[in-house]
Order: structure tokens, then C-alpha cells, then sequence
């Protein structure tokens, strides 16, 4: 008699898990772009789990699957974060071994690039949305949530609400950032979403979202010619910061500029500034 194999053929019900886990981030009190990114990440570690109960040892597994994919150790801990929230959320406590994270920023667009890509934007909504973004050193969803109401252009200045950490902030605009957007304001429909105008909306009536804008980021540097690897954030975030550290601005303008909670994170970009340190060093050490 033939002995019956063990083998369980049903299929795990991930979805209502990641509804689950939805309204727990919700509950908890996290923005809505941060529970995409867990629900993402948490739906990548269900397919790595296949028709397995996700587990503290498929935690693990999965995270060292991650790092032989050779990802950055950032990257890493941030499925990893999500993968802790969600077994919390199942009582289950998860410890992950620590990992460094890179001291300096390994890339960032030079300014000819910058202006590169400028230049071959001919739509004056996206020059408007990459210049915005850009001089404002704003985050991609921060961009998608701008109003218009949150211009002050005569100021050359805008509002950042609920910003990363639920902050307000004002951010500076550069006179060219807000002669971009007087022409593109001259041109844009007076539309609404809920009751309010979005500065920038796309063509098919909805706010733009995070990977909307990291596609065009992507599309407009193929058009320049940039095979320097980054999205939006590198452009609009990792390169303000960097060539204000070239241009020789002091770190701490550079934090209050970039919105930086801790210090430690604007000290990234200070190993760009070696040449400027070595031309003050020539110039003040003197007998």
C-alpha cells in the first residue's frame, strides 16, 4: 500500500496578511507612502516564502537571500525593518544583526549633468516639477503633495506639509526655479482633486505618485545621455546636497537646508569637501 505524501497544497492567503498588516502600519500612525513601501517590501518576502507560512527562519533566510543579491546594506535594512514590523505585528519578536550603513554618499549628478537633463526636458509641467523638486531639495513624495496654495513665489520660498516625520517646512526656491513655474502656472488648467489644486498633477487627473516620478527621472536622463546610475532621489536630494558641500557651504546650513533630523546624516557629503578643506588649510596655515 502506497504511503501518502505530506505535502500541503494549499495556497497562503496573503492577501487578507497584507490587509492586515495595512491597518496596523495605519494604526500605528504611519504616512501613507510609508506603508506602501511595507506592504511592497513585505509582499517581495511572501513570494521568497511561496507556499511556506512566513516564519522567523524565512525571515532570516530572506534577509540573507537579500544580501547575496549584493544590495546595499540601506536597502537591506530597509526590507528588513518591514519584515520586523510585520512578525511584530504577529507577536512574534525578530532580531536582526545590525547593519552599517555606507558613511558616504557613493554617487551624485555633477552640475553639468544637472543642467544636461534640464535642457532636454521640453515639457514645461515636467521642467517645472524636476526644477521645483530639485532647487527645494524636496523628497518625490513631497513633490506629489505640493499645492498650489503652498507657493510663495514672492518669496521664493514654498510650504512642505507633513513632510518626512509629519513636519511642516518652508524650503527656498532659486529665482530660476520660480520663473519655470510662473510659465508653467500661466498654462495650467484651473483643476481640482478633493477640493484642492495640486501643483502638479498627471494627464490622466490624479496626483502624481513616488514611481511616476523616479520613472521620469529615469526617462529624462536616458534623453541626456546620463548612464550614472539614480532616480529621483539622488537627483533632487543626494546632489543639492553635494555640490552646496563642493560650493563650500557650511554643514550645518546644509542640514536646515535638507531638512536633516541629526547632523550625522548631512556628515555623508563631508568627504567631497577634502579639496576645499585643503585650500582654507594652504590658506590660513601660514607663520
Amino acid at each position: 500500500m502506497k504511503q501518502k505524501l505530506e505535502v500541503s497544497w494549499g495556497v497562503p492567503n496573503t492577501d487578507n496578511k497584507l490587509k492586515q498588516f495595512k491597518r496596523y502600519l495605519r494604526d500605528k500612525g504611519a504616512r501613507p507612502s510609508t506603508v506602501d513601501d511595507y506592504l511592497a517590501r513585505v509582499k517581495k518576502y511572501f513570494e521568497f516564502c511561496g507556499n511556506k507560512e512566513p516564519s522567523l527562519e524565512l525571515a532570516q533566510e530572506y534577509r540573507d537571500h537579500l544580501l547575496d543579491r549584493n544590495l546595499s546594506n540601506s536597502s537591506v535594512a530597509n526590507y528588513s525593518y518591514a519584515i520586523k514590523n510585520f512578525h511584530k505585528m504577529l507577536g512574534q519578536d525578530i532580531k536582526f544583526p545590525h547593519l552599517k550603513r555606507a558613511n558616504e554618499i557613493p554617487y551624485f549628478f555633477a552640475s553639468f549633468e544637472v543642467n544636461k537633463i534640464f535642457d532636454n526636458i521640453n515639457n514645461i509641467k515636467h521642467l517645472a516639477m524636476f526644477k521645483t523638486a530639485f532647487y527645494a531639495c524636496l523628497r518625490a513624495s513631497e513633490l506629489c503633495n505640493l499645492d498650489v496654495e503652498d507657493l510663495n513665489l514672492d518669496k521664493l520660498a514654498l510650504v512642505v506639509r507633513n513632510g518626512k516625520g509629519g513636519k511642516t517646512s518652508v524650503c527656498y526656491l532659486s529665482e530660476e526655479a520660480v520663473e519655470t513655474l510662473r510659465e508653467y502656472l500661466a498654462v495650467r488648467p484651473d483643476f481640482e482633486i478633493e477640493g484642492k489644486k495640486p501643483l502638479f498633477y498627471s494627464d490622466y487627473g490624479s496626483r502624481f505618485n513616488r514611481k511616476e516620478i523616479y520613472r521620469l527621472v529615469i526617462h529624462y536622463k536616458e534623453i541626456a545621455g546620463i548612464n550614472k546610475p539614480g532616480g529621483a532621489h539622488v537627483l533632487f536630494r543626494h546632489t543639492p546636497a553635494s555640490l552646496m558641500v563642493q560650493n563650500g557651504c557650511d554643514l550645518l546650513t546644509i542640514q536646515q537646508v535638507m531638512r536633516h533630523n541629526h547632523i550625522t546624516t548631512t556628515m555623508r557629503y563631508l568627504h567631497l569637501a577634502d579639496d576645499i578643506k585643503r585650500s582654507k588649510y594652504d590658506k590660513f596655515l601660514k607663520l
